[in-house]
């Protein structure tokens, strides 16, 4: 399976990314899976999610630009927020040269929130 591995450095957002407070990860299974799969989250805006994985981390080898999933978002703080979002992987990439190294970013954007 291709994998994109451009740099994050040639940004294309068209909205700002606001960093997250520590605890907030995105988890995720597919379908036919019993497995669930927890990320922390890089960063986050109105139209998508940024999450980091290992660069050797085997999920890799199960995702592709362009697949659609649900997710769900956990925010903690003095309580537990959980949110679900219909999302789609826009891009697999590097992270700025320097920083989290060793990791991969996954950016996805968020096509619909639904009801958790």
């Amino acid at each position: 399976m291709e994998k994109e591995n451009c740099s994050e450095g040639k940004d294309l957002r068209t909205q700002v990314r606001t960093a997250v407070a520590d605890g907030a990860s995105v988890e995720f299974t597919f379908p036919d899976s019993v497995l669930v799969y927890q990320f922390p989250l890089r960063d986050w805006s109105d139209t998508g999610l940024g999450i980091l994985t290992k660069q050797d981390s085997k999920i890799l080898d199960y995702i592709r630009e362009g697949q659609i999933f649900s997710v769900i978002l956990r925010r903690e703080g003095i309580s537990l927020s959980l949110e679900e979002y219909r999302v789609e992987i826009r891009h697999i990439s590097d992270p700025e040269q320097g920083r989290h190294p060793g990791h991969k970013v996954i950016g996805l954007s968020i096509l619909e929130r639904t009801q958790v």
